[in-house]
């Protein structure tokens, strides 16, 4: 099942549902964009650097959150589906 889940995250998630497409979305977007122009103009070269690499692990963190709570998310789902189907009335 593992390999079905990564296939549709790989195939489908982050191709579908990590587009922004929303005016909120966007909008978020450009004020990170930027706050992230203002922090960096403020930086020099090695405090720019090392805040790129502390930005870059937060993303990866933020992806391997998400990865877990839509694995789960997928395993409940298929959980709930199998036991309501054996309930009897």
């Amino acid at each position: 099942m593992k390999e079905i889940l990564e296939a549709l995250w790989n195939e489908y998630f982050l191709d579908k549902c990590s587009v922004m497409d929303t005016e909120e979305e966007r909008r978020l977007m450009s004020v990170a964009a930027d706050l992230h122009e203002h922090v960096r103009v403020l930086l020099n070269k090695e405090q720019e650097e090392a805040l790129e690499r502390y930005v870059d692990a937060l993303y990866k963190i933020e992806v391997s959150v998400a990865k877990k709570a839509f694995f789960k998310g997928c395993e409940f789902a298929v959980s709930f589906l199998f036991e309501s189907g054996n309930v009897k009335k």
